[in-house]
């Protein structure tokens, strides 16, 4: 059964709102299609994006989906029960029309025909020791570090510290950037002056020192007086339409907004090199942001929607998707109490450590006013002290697990991804699987077509991708306790690359082992003890093995150029499908990332952007030209 499915980008529908986790659609496709019987029902008890909600509904399948954070079950519902793109459009866009009459006139920047498209702010700091006010650009950097340039006291240019900000430069619509001392005045005062309203969606951030939530941080404090008033207007406008569908999509096209209407987006090289964007895990404001006009951007984020929403019309979708705002646990229940069986259920769960999705989620949260308790979440936070938040995350994927065994059909499949290094998460995860009688059948190392943002928030916890595997609950089948699968898999892939390996590859190799041989999970703590007794670093991110190389073990660049040359004797083809065959070809001996493989193709293929060829000279691809 295994096979890798090469991942392709995310399409329009798929990019309502940016929400970390997202999964390629065509691989969740693919494993329904395997193993869901037609008429089928999937459970999805952390829905997320939504995606693997609506390829079981394309697919005629019975799909209930849960998620304990409100900008998830939003985002899930709206992708799978989608509101028509000219009704949405009819009562959302004078909405946004009337917003501008009113209001766009704060952002006008006189005598300009144009307006501000976007305001340069510099952080102003308070000096502890000789309490002057201090721009970012008057501090004297010393290193990294930044000092007063009266006193040489250290500043720290933060969100906690922040006094205020100046306005050094306004950018117009048209793109001219401006800094007339009388101009950037006047958008000073505007900017630090928010509308009177009657509601607005202002809540607390729990302190989390990781992200860089502080004791008393606020919604408002993400942004200037001006933004965060005009879109908390909007936020009350759109929580008034009556249509339910259109309001959930409405407010879903806010939240998406929302991060790039706030000080969290860097000011970098005039505007000139990529797109103002929150990239930063955690809520960074830079000492130098933007103030983005929030008209300007949601009538781009509305057309873009619109894109969105029109594609999500195309398919045949026969019954609305069951989706719920409410925890894993409670959901499953919910199903076995109303006597529903699943035939599978796709487990998608926080990853230990790596992010807190909930409490990152509390920008948007706010908006939509419907901040949950974030002791609700499973992930392991810096909220509270580590030995707890991991023995409660130990124990609800536990409790969890235990749910979805007691609901799967006889012959129903538990299809689990999982991204992550941490020792400590993979412990838990298996300790659960095993605990509950499931057994591995099938497991698979995906590459993705763009790396995730979970990964970008935690490259020292995440792999590149993701690990697939597939389980069956199985009474009599009981874990082994020989290490020696583990160990033979170890020296395969070692051997096949003549004993030196990339760092990143020998946890992966040991944990697929792991689980397809279903070893005990009590031996699991000595996963890196077995790698360090066997490899030795060879560089920072290198690992050569200390033990005799199995001769016998095929070369892998002999087997991947062999491969390449089969699949491209019948001519060019994409990098993906490429990929896809060649990886498939070499999973005995590790499944090796896409840049691994390039490598290995070095001189036998031409690549042309996606395309690839072979060189006119074949014998490359013989094992001689590796010698």
């Amino acid at each position: 059964m295994s096979k890798i499915i090469a991942a392709k980008t995310h399409p329009p529908e798929y990019m309502l709102h940016k929400y970390w986790s997202r999964k390629p659609h065509n691989v969740l496709s693919n494993f329904l299609t395997r193993l869901v019987p037609q008429r089928g029902t999937v459970v999805d008890p952390f829905c997320g994006s939504g995606v693997l909600l609506r390829e079981a509904a394309l697919l005629g399948l019975n799909v209930y989906g849960f998620d304990i954070n409100p900008v998830a079950a939003l985002l899930s519902s709206v992708t799978s029960n989608p509101p028509n793109k000219d009704d949405f459009a009819k009562i959302v866009n004078p909405i946004l029309q009337e917003a501008e009459e009113e209001y766009g006139y704060l952002y006008d920047v006189r005598p300009y025909p144009a307006r501000a498209q976007y305001l340069v702010h510099e952080t102003v700091v308070k000096c502890g020791s000789c309490s002057k006010l201090v721009t970012f650009g008057q501090a004297v950097r010393s290193g990294s570090k930044y000092n007063c340039p009266d006193c040489n006291n250290k500043l720290r240019f933060n969100l906690e510290n922040l006094h205020s900000t100046k306005i050094t430069a306004i950018v117009l619509q048209r793109k001219e950037t401006l800094s007339d001392p009388s101009l950037l005045e006047e958008q000073a005062l505007l900017s630090s002056q928010g509308l009177s309203l009657k509601r607005t969606f202002d809540y607390p951030f729990e302190e989390n020192r990781r992200i860089l939530a502080f004791n008393g941080m606020k919604t408002s404090h993400l942004y200037t007086p001006r933004n965060f008033s005009i879109l908390c207007l909007l936020a009350d406008r759109f929580h008034s339409i009556e249509n339910t569908i259109i309001r959930s999509a409405a407010l879903l096209m806010l939240t998406a907004s929302l991060a790039q209407c706030s000080r969290l987006i860097p000011y970098r090289n005039d505007l000139t090199t990529g797109g103002p964007a929150w990239t930063v895990p955690g809520f960074w404001v830079p000492p130098q942001h933007l103030e983005t006009n929030p008209f300007v951007h949601l009538q781009a984020r509305y057309s873009k929607f619109l894109k969105g929403l029109s594609q999500l019309s195309i398919g045949n979708i026969e019954h609305s998707v069951k989706i719920e705002c409410k925890d894993a646990v409670k959901g499953l229940v919910d199903i076995r109490e109303k006597q529903k069986k699943a035939d599978l259920v796709f487990f998608d769960p926080p990853y230990g450590d790596s992010v807190p999705y909930l409490e990152f989620s509390s920008l948007w949260n706010s908006f939509l006013d419907n901040v949950p308790d974030n002791n609700l979440d499973i992930s392991v936070s810096d909220r509270q002290p580590k030995h707890i938040a991991w023995k409660k995350y130990r124990d609800n994927l536990s409790s969890v697990i235990e749910e979805i065994s007691r609901i799967l059909t006889e012959n129903g499949h538990l299809l689990i991804t999982f991204n992550n290094n941490d020792e400590k998460a993979w412990e838990a995860l298996l300790a659960a699987l095993q605990a509950n009688n499931f057994t591995c059948s099938d497991v698979v190392y995906q590459i993705p077509a763009v790396v995730s943002s979970k990964a970008q928030f935690s490259p020292d916890n995440s792999y590149i991708s993701d690990i697939y595997s597939v389980y069956k609950v199985s009474p009599k089948a009981a874990p082994t306790y020989s290490l020696q699968p583990v160990v033979a898999a170890l020296i395969e892939c070692a051997s096949s690359r003549d004993g030196l390996i990339p760092r990143n590859m020998a946890p992966r190799v040991a944990t697929i082992a792991w689980m397809k041989n279903n070893i005990a999970v009590e031996l699991f703590k000595e996963r890196d003890a077995l790698i360090s007794s066997l490899f030795q670093p060879e560089g920072k991110s290198h690992l050569r093995l200390q033990v005799p190389i199995k001769q016998e073990t095929p070369n892998f660049v002999g087997e991947v150029r062999k491969a390449a040359a089969a699949y491209l004797s019948s001519g060019p083809c994409d990098w993906p499908d490429l990929y896809q065959y060649v990886a498939s070809s070499v999973l005995n001996l590790g499944i090796p990332d896409p840049d691994e493989i390039r490598k290995a193709l070095d001189g036998c293929v031409i690549f042309n952007n996606k395309r690839c060829m072979a060189v006119t000279n074949y014998s490359l691809f013989d094992g001689q030209a590796m010698e």
